[in-house]
């Protein structure tokens, strides 16, 4: 191998082994609000427009709307996954059944998503019957104040 070789050679392993270093040092998104937070300010709202979609748009910006609930679900239901700053909040998401949970809400949030942007009113509401079971089973077993409480 030549100098010069050698030398570039070098180069990219101390540039790998510096890129390498760099992405452990790096720390894991760390949440910055509560799973209870998360949920009352924005997965309710987004999920209550979705579900209170009992007709069809009849306008462009109700349909804008969905899209921007159905979004902001999956979305939030996202940041959800790394847990939040609650007391019991990191404990919780390594639990297999909120993580169940949770899946099924980030399914049925891209299923509404994809029609919404098809414009599919029945397929909005098949994917609105999916989501409901899991977010009212979610609630019974780690929040159990929420379910049924009146408004």
């Amino acid at each position: 191998m030549t100098a010069g070789k050698s030398l570039v050679a070098i180069t990219l392993a101390l540039a790998l082994q510096g890129t390498a270093l760099a992405l452990q040092a790096q720390e894991a998104p760390q949440p910055l609000v509560s799973i209870k937070e998360l949920m009352e300010k924005t997965i309710t709202p987004a999920t209550n427009t979705l579900w209170n979609a009992f007709e069809p748009p009849t306008e462009e910006a109700q349909w804008q709307a969905l899209e921007e609930a159905a979004v902001t679900l999956l979305s939030a239901a996202q940041a959800m996954s790394l847990g939040g700053t609650g007391p019991m909040d990191a404990a919780w998401v390594k639990e297999p059944a909120w993580q169940a949970f949770n899946q099924i809400m980030i399914s049925a949030g891209r299923d509404a998503l994809s029609a919404i942007r098809a414009r599919d009113h029945d397929k909005l509401l098949a994917a609105g019957d999916v989501l409901y079971p899991p977010c009212e089973s979610c609630h019974l077993q780690y929040n159990p104040g929420v379910v049924n409480s009146p408004q």
